[in-house]
C-alpha cells in the first residue's frame, strides 16, 4: 500500500508539473516602451493580450514640472503589436517613451539624452 501511494503522489506531481509548464494560461499581458531614437521617435508595444484597448504612445521631454509631450500616437481597437510616435526635438535634454493602455496600465522607457 505504501509503494502504491508513493507512486501515485510522484505521478501526480509530475503530471501537475507538466501541466504548469505546458500551459501557462496565467501569462500576463505586457506593455513595452523603447527609448526614443533618431530625431524623436518612440515605439510602444502590447503583447500576449486578449481583447482590445486604446493604446497611446508618447515621447516626452523630462523637465522640472510637468514633462513636455513632443510626440504622440494613439490607436483605438488595438490588440497586440507596436505603435510608433514621431515628433520633433524640443531642444537638448532627457527624453523617454511612455506607453499607456486604456485598461489603466502604463510603462515608461529608460531616459536618454538627445538633440
Amino acid at each position: 500500500m505504501r509503494k502504491l501511494t508513493a507512486g501515485l503522489l510522484i505521478s501526480s506531481a509530475i503530471a501537475a508539473g507538466g501541466l504548469t509548464l505546458a500551459s501557462p494560461a496565467w501569462a500576463a499581458c505586457g506593455l513595452g516602451a523603447n527609448e526614443p531614437t533618431g530625431n524623436i521617435s518612440g515605439t510602444g508595444s502590447r503583447t500576449d493580450c486578449s481583447g482590445t484597448v486604446t493604446l497611446t504612445v508618447r515621447v516626452r521631454k523630462d523637465v522640472f514640472g510637468p514633462d513636455i509631450t513632443v510626440a504622440e500616437a494613439s490607436q483605438t481597437g488595438f490588440g497586440n503589436g507596436s505603435l510608433t510616435a514621431n515628433g520633433s526635438c524640443a531642444g537638448g535634454g532627457t527624453y523617454f517613451t511612455e506607453t499607456i493602455s486604456s485598461s489603466g496600465n502604463s510603462i515608461m522607457s529608460g531616459r536618454v539624452d538627445m538633440c
